[in-house]
């Protein structure tokens, strides 16, 4: 197939939970297909970035904006009754690029991440349509909303009815709206229509992590006493976990064991969480290239997240790379894992300290919720398994199948069509011709 791939940030490196995912499906496609990339970012992407996924691509596009303008657009585009996140996404550049490659390629499908791009999907032609929202955004910003201040709740609350009104249009107007589990699509079917929507888990490669796991000696518990999170520390939701446990649950661990370390891993990290690596045995990273050897010296994996939003994909590398952890009642419900839970689960800080101080102190329990968190990722986050889904969906017999389930005629042999022009920004980027 020849498969156009749009995606609101460059997809590389995979260091943050939508990077991952949509790499994965980039690689996973690259190796099998033909893939055209573009992209929408604030920054642009290294050399050595853009030549990995050069290698992987027939062609990428990527177009920068400073994020002053992108703010900017954003507030026009709600001052016009659209979706704010829809024109900060949006780049006339881009769509110009996308709609000469439709004239010239002529894609047999079109995968696109995140609802905020529809736009530039609605000026493509091609066989199939398919939209990976991963999370539904509308709902997490109602949840930002309800934990803000005036005047930032009154807008949050719009952006939250935009934004869903936006979700609406694409899950009735793409062959299938995909999220990454089924918590997520109970949320977009609240209001959409439910016949064309699918669940596409975030995908692991355990061969990242064959250093930490393929001698039995590399299986054994880390014998430091190391508490480590990972995030990128600027996600509000990552802050906040970050304050709670340092707060809550930090001095009742530091109380039982006075030598445990606190490692937090993790990109731009704020003013609230630089602060506390002024504490001592508490490291604050930043940045990291590679997380690998940050998640060799974990004892103890935490995840202290609050707040229904999406999957937790630092929870299933954690679990990947055999690191025992523990999580927020929230946090576990974003994992698929079957009967027996692979971490600890835990909501109140006693609660949490507890559940922390028992993996330091049992080896024997690190070493089976390791090994249960392995078992659990190689049974259900594998690429060969989630992204042949992924594949499927893409492809023409797909077409035919969803034809015969709507017991309409299948479309001619090489039939093409154009994306609806329902989208809520599509009209923007006509007016910029």
């Amino acid at each position: 197939m020849k498969i156009l791939m749009i995606t609101p940030r460059f997809p590389y490196p995979p260091d943050r939970g939508d990077r991952l995912r949509w790499w994965s499906e980039l690689e996973f496609l690259a190796r099998r297909h033909e893939v055209w990339l573009a992209s929408a970012d604030t920054r642009r992407p290294g050399p050595a970035h853009l030549d990995v996924v050069r290698r992987c691509c027939r062609d990428v596009a990527v177009f920068t904006r400073p994020g002053i303008w992108c703010l900017a657009r954003a507030a026009l585009r709600l001052s016009l009754a659209q979706s704010a996140t829809a024109g900060y996404c949006f780049d006339r550049r881009l769509a110009r690029r996308v709609r000469r490659w439709s004239s010239q390629v002529g894609f047999g499908a079109v995968l696109t991440c995140s609802s905020a791009m529809t736009p530039y999907a609605e000026l493509v032609s091609a066989r199939r349509f398919v939209l990976d929202m991963a999370d539904v955004d509308s709902v997490k910003w109602r949840v930002y909303a309800t934990r803000s201040r005036w005047p930032f709740r009154a807008l949050y609350s719009l952006e939250a009815r935009r934004l869903a009104r936006l979700e609406r249009h694409c899950v009735r107007h793409h062959d299938i709206c995909v999220v990454v589990n089924e918590r997520e699509r109970r949320k977009l079917l609240e209001g959409t229509c439910p016949r064309a929507t699918g669940v596409l888990r975030t995908c692991v490669d355990p061969a990242q992590y064959t250093c930490l796991n393929a001698l039995p000696e590399s299986r054994a518990p880390v014998r430091e006493p190391v508490i480590g999170m990972v995030g990128s520390m600027f996600y509000p939701p990552n802050v906040r976990a970050v304050n709670w446990f340092g707060r809550y649950v930090w001095p009742l661990v530091r109380a039982a064991r006075p030598d445990a370390r606190w490692l937090i891993v993790g990109a731009r990290p704020t003013r609230a969480v630089r602060a506390w690596g002024r504490q001592p045995q508490v490291t604050v990273t930043g940045y990291v290239p590679d997380i690998v050897p940050h998640l060799a010296r974990m004892r103890v994996f935490v995840d202290p997240v609050e707040g229904h939003l999406g999957v937790q994909s630092k929870v299933i590398v954690a679990l990947a790379a055999g690191r025992p952890v523990v999580v927020t009642p929230d946090g576990a419900a974003g994992i698929d894992y079957g009967q027996t839970p692979p971490f600890l689960i835990a909501g109140s800080p006693g609660g949490f300290a507890e559940a922390v101080l028992r993996l330091l102190e049992d080896d024997g329990l690190a070493s089976k919720l390791a090994e249960l968190g392995r078992r659990v990722v190689a049974a259900n986050y594998r690429a060969e398994t989630q992204l042949g889904q992924l594949e499927h969906w893409l492809s023409a017999e797909a077409a035919v199948a969803a034809d015969v389930l709507r017991h309409s005629a299948a479309p001619a042999a090489g039939a093409v069509r154009r994306a609806p022009r329902h989208f809520t920004v599509g009209a923007m980027e006509r007016r910029a011709r």
